[in-house]
Parts: C-alpha cells; sequence; structure tokens
C-alpha cells in the first residue's frame, strides 16, 4: 500500500535516519507518497513477475491491510485466493478506522484494485462462521487477519451509558456513513493518533468544543508530532498528565463532566 502509507505512515523511521545527522532526515513518506500518485502508467504493475498457477486455493478472512497484503503475495505466487469480508466494502481498519480527511477513499480504492487485477477475489458482506466448511469447498489453506475492530472501554464509574463512545466505533459509524449523536462539546480521553482521529472528526461533525485529556506529558504524547500540531491549530485543546477516575452524570444519567487526577509518573503493569 504505497500511497497509502504516503498518507497515514508515522514514518518513524525518519527520526532515526542517519541523514538527519548532516541536515536533515530523508522525508519517506513524502517520497513514498510522490511516487505512487505520479506512476501514471502503473509501470510497477507491468514489471511484476506473477509465477505460474499452482492450482492450490487460499482463503483470507478479513479485507484489512494485513488479509489484503498476504493475498497479494499468495497471488503472484501463482495461488488462487479468495478474500472474505463481512462489512460492503474491503480495506478493514484502513476504511472504518481512518478519517477520510487523512485517507481519500479513491486511494483505498486504487490500491485495491492493483491487488484484485492479479486475480483475487473478494466477497463482501459475508461473514465466515465456519472455518472447516472452507476446507470442504477445496481451499487448503486459511489465513485469520480480521484485525483489531473492537476497541476497550475505561474501568473506571460512569462509562456505561449514554454519551460515551468507543473510539473504533465511533469512527467505523461516521465511516459507514451513519448519524452519531456526540453533543456540541466533546471531551476525548487518550493523546495517540486514535484520539486525534477521534477529536478532529468530531471537530468536522460540528462540536463546538473538542478537548483532550491524556496520561502523558504534552513532550511524551504517543501522536504523531504533526498530528498534535494540527489537533491544536483547529482548535483542539489538550490536557496533558492526566488520569482518569471518573465519568460525572447528573440524575438523569446525562454525563456532564470528567473527574481527573495529575499524573506525576506512571508505569503499566501486566493488566494495563
Amino acid at each position: 500500500f504505497p500511497a497509502v502509507l504516503g498518507y497515514v505512515c508515522n514514518h518513524a523511521c525518519e527520526s532515526a535516519c542517519r541523514r538527519g545527522d548532516v541536515n536533515e532526515s530523508l522525508s519517506i513518506r513524502d517520497l513514498k507518497r510522490f511516487a505512487a500518485e505520479h506512476d501514471e502508467e502503473r509501470l510497477w504493475l507491468q514489471n511484476l513477475s506473477k509465477k505460474p498457477e499452482t492450482g492450490k486455493k487460499v482463503a483470507v478472512i478479513g479485507s484489512g491491510p494485513a488479509g489484503l497484503t498476504a493475498a497479494y503475495f499468495l497471488a503472484i505466487q501463482g495461488h488462487a485466493v479468495t478474500v472474505w469480508e463481512e462489512l460492503p466494502q474491503p480495506g478493514g481498519m484502513l476504511r472504518y478506522g481512518i478519517p477520510s480527511y487523512r485517507l481519500p477513499r479513491e486511494t483505498i480504492d486504487s490500491e485495491i484494485q492493483d491487488i484484485v487485477s492479479l486475480g483475487v477475489e473478494i466477497k463482501t458482506n459475508t461473514r465466515v462462521e465456519n472455518i472447516d466448511a472452507l476446507f470442504e469447498q477445496g481451499y487448503e489453506a486459511v489465513l485469520i487477519a480480521v484485525g483489531t475492530h473492537k476497541g476497550v472501554k475505561l474501568r473506571i464509574p460512569g462509562v456505561s451509558g449514554e454519551g460515551v463512545l468507543v473510539n473504533t466505533e465511533f469512527l467505523r459509524a461516521v465511516n459507514q456513513g451513519e448519524s452519531v449523536e456526540m453533543g456540541k462539546k466533546v471531551m476525548i480521553l487518550g493523546g495517540g493518533n486514535v484520539a486525534f482521529d477521534c477529536a478532529r472528526l468530531a471537530l468536522r461533525l460540528g462540536a463546538e468544543e473538542v478537548l483532550m485529556a491524556c496520561l502523558e506529558s504534552r513532550e511524551t504524547m504517543p501522536a504523531d508530532p504533526d498530528e498534535i500540531k494540527e489537533g491544536e491549530e483547529e482548535g483542539i485543546k489538550i490536557y496533558p498528565a492526566r488520569t482518569f477516575t471518573k465519568i460525572v452524570r447528573d440524575s438523569n444519567g446525562k454525563v456532564k463532566g470528567v473527574e481527573f487526577l495529575d499524573v506525576a509518573s506512571f508505569a503499566f503493569d501486566e493488566d494495563n
């Protein structure tokens, strides 16, 4: 997925690029995007060496980046590959977990079409319930690549009930075109790239005020520096070094706030 990487890769390799000791690191992400967007003749596909058909069938469950990448390499090895996807469109978290303002849908579609052009079949709206049934249909191998679409709620009082949304569920609902009720003032708990996806998407959906709080200090937030910078430029207010202790609700059960404590330092154990 070179074009996809050109948009959303966190380009951590650039921080370790030795060229940075001379002047500045090579812009690997931007170079990938430029190359992908200007390969109008699709030369890489023309020069691709695909091995003769083996007569073997492989089933891939899940059409996210892992499943489709596996399908690509299996196809060029000469195997017949069918990808099974329970959602309406292929792409997995590329399509349902990343907002379209960060990753254009035509970019996803184009790169998936490159894989389909190699003979890979994708069956959408199809949930696999029985792996043994696939073997009975003649598949000689099955790869399970279902991804991590289920978010995790914090184990704090008040988290269950109306007004508290889970990151992955929120992103999927919006990316599927569903209407999501979130109010005018939104607090995001977390400081990673997914948290910023939710925060910046909330702004685009009409939230009048978006705030964020995270365990980490401002300097050690796990989100990409570009995401933090652009989020602040869009008006998102960040409260670093906070731990979340309680979702505060009124007598009717409506969310009215979040209770925090300041964080001096923290560490994770085997349960977190």
